[in-house]
């Protein structure tokens, strides 16, 4: 126990003195926090849409102000038919909207079939329908299709409230669970807790076998005839420490500083988070043992690690999405589990099902990467 102890004073006189400990538990994590914050958005705020009346704008003033009723669309109104086309080729708009001179006139019209919404610039016209051209930039699939179903649901809500002929009897009202707001930072910022986490336990480990070669203070470590549960004890225990104050630092900054809101359990958390953080931990000593240089081990915990944590996760592409091979390959990423547990706490709540079959699958992480690492210390120089 004294020999262990020893071994743990040193690792921290050593976390002491090497800043760069400091540096990857706390200074990188707030340079991700903000980026996260501050640089990814997966909200589309502010997409330009223009609109063309070819006719008399008197009789439409109510459908042309519903255009520009939400938040994230700038409605930017054209003369000239050629202009707006220009625009929405060199990317100035996201969407056009053609309203034809007999628009009016067929919407009036006794036989009435409604208003249709056409996608394209070319249609087969059909008598007594009213027309609604939309144009969409095709280059970016996901906004072409956020600026159709906007314009598409707009113009419904406009047959609903006026009574014409192809709206429906019945009104649906939309309810949003777990995050209100709609807000993609609530979940990216909680998610990427995993990411941060990954990278904070493999790099501080992943130094520590590889820096005591690269300064030759490994001979004289295993000269101490130190056993191997002692060896992997004193380099895991003050790394956790320092891993987990980290944790309790970013959660402070998610909750208080980028208020983001928590409804889960903070002690079910900070459980959850230290197995994963034990696996993470556990995997950096692995490559550390396997790689006697410091440079080697970083690139290799990059790949490893930080790539996997960030595309393979759930935390930005949705895994059910994925091809089936990748999402076969994403069950033995650690942080899979992890993003969805946290996702779950800070925006659903303590959802035991969730916690309890991602905790049981971090565990088992955690018992592989263990008994992995008790095999590839090596505390004999001869092999």
């Amino acid at each position: 126990m004294n020999i262990l102890l020893a071994l743990i004073i040193k690792e921290f006189i050593q976390i002491k003195r090497d800043f760069s400990s400091v540096l990857i538990a706390f200074v990188l994590p707030l340079i991700l926090l903000l980026i996260y914050m501050y640089a990814i958005n997966l909200d589309s705020l502010k997409i330009n849409l223009g609109i063309k009346v070819n006719g008399q704008i008197r009789g439409l003033e109510t459908l042309i102000s519903s255009f520009s009723k939400n938040r994230y669309i700038n409605v930017i109104f054209y003369y000239d038919k050629l202009k707006m086309l220009d625009d929405l080729k060199s990317t100035k708009l996201r969407g056009a909207i053609i309203i034809p001179d007999d628009f009016l006139t067929n919407l009036k019209r006794k036989h009435k079939g409604g208003i249709k919404v056409i996608s394209g610039e070319n249609w087969t016209k059909s008598q007594n329908t009213a027309y609604i051209q939309v144009i969409t930039d095709g280059s970016e699939p996901n906004l072409a299709k956020y600026v159709y179903n906007y314009v598409l649901s707009v113009v419904n809500l406009y047959s609903i409230k006026n009574n014409i002929h192809n709206s429906s009897k019945i009104e649906v009202e939309s309810r949003v669970l777990f995050n209100q707001d709609s807000n993609s930072h609530y979940f990216i910022l909680p998610g990427s807790l995993s990411v941060t986490m990954t990278l904070i336990g493999m790099l501080l480990t992943s130094f520590v076998i590889s820096r005591e070669w690269e300064r030759g203070t490994f001979e004289l470590l295993i000269s101490t005839h130190i056993s191997k549960i002692q060896f992997i004890l004193s380099k895991i225990i003050p790394y956790f420490l320092l891993g987990l104050t980290s944790f309790a630092f970013n959660v402070f900054l998610c909750i208080f500083i980028f208020k983001i809101p928590f409804c889960g359990n903070m002690l079910i958390l900070f459980i959850v988070s230290s197995i994963f953080l034990l696996v993470c931990l556990n995997i950096g000593l692995i490559i550390s043992s396997l790689f006697k240089n410091q440079f080697t081990s970083s690139q290799t915990v990059m790949v490893l690690g930080f790539m996997p944590s960030l595309m393979l996760s759930g935390l930005i592409y949705p895994i059910f999405s994925m091809p089936k091979w990748i999402q076969i390959m994403s069950i033995i990423i650690p942080a899979r589990y992890y993003v969805s547990t946290i996702q779950t706490q800070f925006l659903a709540g303590n959802v035991l099902s969730i916690t309890l079959k991602n905790t049981f699958y971090l565990i088992i992480f955690f018992i592989i990467s263990t008994f992995i690492l008790y095999k590839k210390i090596n505390l004999r120089l001869n092999n």
